[in-house]
């Protein structure tokens, strides 16, 4: 359930809190990414005046599905909707890093937290390609299935074409 706190600066969460995660998927399975910033909002105003925004992505592994999302700062009230969809639909961090940023808004830094576009592969860092994007694995079945399409088309044709032959 999308929680919102307005309250100065407005709070907001999604999902479930980084102790939560640990104790329902073990420790070792949950990596959460933080990030603490003044946004280009207060770009003008001197450092003691400029407001904080802190953001945070529970993580669960190894797919890195988006189980929690938290924000306190400016518009986090207005953030939480949208992602209270991706949350809720099991969006990973890929899904999110997908995502074309808006800039410069808040929300961008949800989709573009440290490592953006990159994975590591073994000792490499590498693109990382959205997901729409990987080659599927192949499977037996898939041209198994094709084949038999295959031969259900051409079983149909070859009856229809000696039907009209008589």
């Amino acid at each position: 359930i999308p929680t919102v706190v307005f309250s100065p600066p407005p709070i907001g969460t999604i999902g479930l809190t980084e102790p939560q995660a640990k104790t329902e998927f073990g420790e070792a399975n949950v990596r959460v990414l933080e990030a603490r910033f003044a946004s280009m909002l207060y770009a003008f105003n001197s450092d003691s005046n400029k407001v904080k925004t802190a953001l945070k992505l529970v993580l669960k592994l190894p797919e890195e599905r988006v189980v929690g999302l938290h924000c306190i700062g400016p518009y986090s009230d207005e953030m939480m909707q949208g992602f209270a969809v991706a949350v809720r639909m099991g969006a990973t961090r890929a899904d999110f890093e997908a995502s074309v940023a808006i800039h410069p808004v808040i929300a961008e830094e949800f989709v573009t937290f440290a490592g953006w576009g990159q994975e590591k592969v073994g000792d490499k860092t590498q693109p990382q390609l959205p997901p729409y994007l990987r080659e599927p694995k192949p499977t037996f079945l898939r041209p198994f299935v094709a084949g038999v399409v295959v031969g259900a088309i051409a079983l149909t044709l070859t009856r229809v074409v000696f039907s009209r032959a008589r």
